[in-house]
């Protein structure tokens, strides 16, 4: 069966009163954009990554070929056996609109239209639900046009920007999860030389002596804390008088070195907005310090644990930390 019909090379098209208008008539034109709307959001579909994101976005998809059969048609209202748009969608996009911005940082200022692909092809649906808008403000001007039509069209673009919101926020976090994945197993690889991977007894207690030692000098009680290449707590040792969160703080310096391979407070401006690294702390629910105080500790180009220390001021805490690797003859480079 043939598609075309011929019908159309004039330049006009029918409504569904079988009356023939002009293709650029306001009433073609509105639901014309509606069509590429939902163009574009078959792609969206095909791209994003949540999955209960898919049924929700073709949801919308259907409710888009009710609101252009609308439009197709010049009865003011639908008839009863005819599929329309109700308040209960709009009531839909802005529950979709609340739970994806409850996930995402605010923002107070433009933001780039999407930095994955998911995201950037919510955007353009964006840019289309808008376009869709203004035809339809415009066809409003010449006929009678639902008031929840232009509700609907308006809080549909506000629920795409959310959703682009949302895909780029869950990209960033997938980024993050990625990039330490990548430097834990680096920083875990094996080696040919296992007794030379770790710190010995020896050492251990030299090291802590020695933070012991710079600590008191400069009348800083501190917490000393030691984990292996895999971040498992070698030894943690509590001044006299220390404060109670260098209990918690030199463990997790000591962790962050190792896991990310690289001293703590090297780590400040890669977590500043729009870094590499930026919401690693929320991501890893605290877990992660990004001011000094943690060093790695390397031997032959392999790291071997990490050292953190907490009591003083950042700069007091790196003193001690790098006067302890010193006294082991260990830098806290490869």
């Amino acid at each position: 069966m043939a598609i075309y019909t011929r019908t159309g090379d004039a330049g006009t098209t029918s409504l569904f009163s079988g009356q023939r208008v002009s293709k650029t008539h306001p009433r073609v034109e509105a639901y014309g954009t509606l069509d590429e709307l939902n163009a574009a959001l078959s792609l969206c579909v095909c791209a994003v990554q949540s999955d209960a994101l898919k049924p929700f976005l073709e949801g919308v998809q259907q409710q888009l070929f009710w609101f252009s059969a609308e439009l197709a048609s010049e009865n003011e209202t639908p008839t009863p056996s005819q599929r329309y748009i109700s308040t209960a969608e709009i009531d839909a996009l802005e529950q979709a609109i609340d739970q994806a911005m409850a996930q995402v940082d605010a923002v107070h200022g433009f933001v780039l239209p999407g930095r994955c692909e998911p995201a950037a092809r919510l955007h353009l649906a964006r840019t289309l639900a808008r376009r869709a808008e203004r035809r339809l403000v415009e066809l409003a001007g010449q006929v009678n046009v639902r008031q929840v039509l232009l509700r609907y069209i308006n809080r549909l673009s506000d629920c795409l920007y959310a959703l682009a919101r949302l895909e780029d926020h869950l990209a960033h976090q997938q980024q993050i999860i990625t990039e330490v994945a990548t430097r834990y197993r680096a920083a875990t690889r094996t080696t040919t030389e296992p007794t030379r991977m770790s710190l010995s007894f020896h050492e251990l207690h030299q090291l802590v002596r020695a933070a012991m030692t710079r600590a008191s000098a400069l009348g800083v009680p501190v917490v000393i804390s030691v984990v292996d290449a895999h971040g498992i707590g070698m030894l943690t040792w509590r001044m006299p008088e220390t404060l109670l969160v260098s209990s918690t703080l030199a463990p997790k310096k000591a962790w962050t070195a190792v896991a990310m391979k690289t001293a703590t407070h090297q780590l400040s401006d890669a977590v500043q907005p729009g870094s590499a690294l930026y919401g690693l702390e929320a991501q890893m629910a605290g877990n992660v310090v990004t001011f000094g105080g943690g060093f790695p500790l390397w031997r032959d180009g392999n790291i071997i644990g990490g050292l953190g220390i907490s009591g003083g001021s950042v700069e007091q805490d790196m003193d001690i930390a790098q006067a302890a690797l010193a006294a082991i003859h260990m830098g806290n480079d490869q």
